[in-house]
């Protein structure tokens, strides 16, 4: 099916929905990103019982996001049952606001400045300030804490799911919330009305192509969830994506492969991306920065020592792309890394998965203890005059 056939199947901007037993309306304003296929979007809605000379005065924002009946919604649905209170996961508003399609119109809680990742990818090019990512992974962790109590894994921790929202009235506040299962989406506050079909491009092996951050959770997978689920290296078709899922069997997930993604999520927020070429080379990114003991002061020079390292095969294809990639941050200075944080990865990265923390053990180190509030978040985030604190001002 054509990118046009499956657009037209999605609400339209300006589409006014009513909830038949609240009776709240909802107007579709803009697309503010995807899930799949779906859009996901900025509404605007209207509570009856707010009105002032018999017109309705619009009540707040919601997103408004396509859900249908699946894993996803059946996982989220039970941890609300849970933890309906924990203030750092990002719950359903209303799970019915309308049948559309095969599925349904869900309402969401609109977050103002979209996923950390988006953040990343417009602002912090080269990273967050570590006390700020001190910040933003303590908040996450909380949610994260909560879904493991319970007896669940999040699966997909990543610097996607977590989503950042700032309120000016009637008092500033800044939130920080975990989306997880049925609330996570890629986060795009400018995404165009129209998009490519292919939102998820295929990560095809042996190729130098980019895999898509969309997807880390699979090819940045802890080793027991990668070698279980993901790897397809048996294969003889080498058009094959390596992140087809090649069982069904989820017993490979547990929290400790969770643990793993917060250190992959670390790392994204600590150098503003994690460009790699194929899982080949992010295993050996991973080596160097454990057998180092240390992180680098740009991750795209540990990139270029790998594939000078290699002298042929797969590895030998990405150097242009690498080379490409370090001119484009060549003004980018090194960073420098406080023990905690480095501790805080490499305990995260272990192989072993006996000797990953759990969420209480790494809540309890000094690195989140000491961390400041959402008040400091604001200032060197939300309000940073100068976005990209490691590249230099000329």
């Amino acid at each position: 099916m054509g990118s046009q056939g499956i657009i037209a199947y999605r609400p339209a901007i300006g589409l006014t929905i009513t909830d038949p037993n609240t009776k709240t309306t909802y107007i579709l304003q803009k697309v503010i990103g995807n899930s799949g296929y779906d859009f996901v979007y900025k509404a605007c809605y209207y509570n009856p019982n707010y009105s002032i000379n018999g017109s309705l005065l619009p009540s707040g924002y919601v997103s408004v996001k396509h859900l249908n009946h699946s894993k996803e919604t059946t996982r989220s649905k039970a941890q609300e049952r849970l933890n309906d209170q924990n203030e750092n996961i990002l719950h359903v508003d209303v799970w019915y606001v309308r049948k559309f399609q095969k599925g349904f119109l869900s309402a969401l809680p609109y977050m103002s400045e979209g996923s950390l990742r988006y953040m990343l990818s417009t602002r912090f090019h080269y990273g967050l300030p570590e006390d700020c990512i001190a910040i933003a992974l303590k908040e996450a962790l909380y949610g994260l804490f909560d879904i493991h109590d319970s007896g669940r894994v999040h699966k997909s921790f990543s610097a996607e799911d977590i989503f950042v929202n700032y309120k000016s009235r009637p008092v500033s506040t800044v939130e920080i919330k975990l989306a997880y299962a049925a609330t996570t989406y890629e986060s795009n506050l400018e995404t165009p009305i129209f998009v490519n079909e292919a939102v998820n491009p295929r990560f095809e092996r042996g190729e130098p192509s980019v895999p898509p951050l969309s997807i880390i959770s699979e090819w940045g997978s802890a080793p027991e969830v990668y070698y279980t689920r993901y790897d397809d290296s048996d294969s003889d078709d080498d058009n094959r994506n390596p992140a087809y899922r090649r069982q069904e069997d989820e017993s490979c997930y547990s929290g400790k492969s969770d643990i793993w993604l917060v250190g992959i999520a670390a790392l994204e927020l600590a150098y503003g991306n994690i460009r790699v070429s194929h899982r080949s080379e992010f295993e050996s990114m991973i080596k160097k920065i454990r057998r180092a003991k240390k992180l680098p002061g740009k991750l795209e020079d540990l990139l270029g020592e790998i594939n000078a390292e290699e002298v042929g095969g797969k590895m030998k294809k990405a150097m242009g792309y690498v080379k490409d990639k370090m001119k484009s941050v060549k003004k980018q200075r090194d960073r420098v890394f406080t023990k905690g944080f480095e501790e805080l990865v490499m305990d995260c990265l272990s192989t072993k998965e006996s000797k990953r923390p759990a969420v209480q053990e790494l809540l309890q180190r000094p690195f989140f203890q000491n961390a400041k509030d959402l008040k400091w978040f604001q200032r060197r985030v939300l309000n940073a005059k100068n976005p990209m604190p490691n590249a230099d001002n000329d």
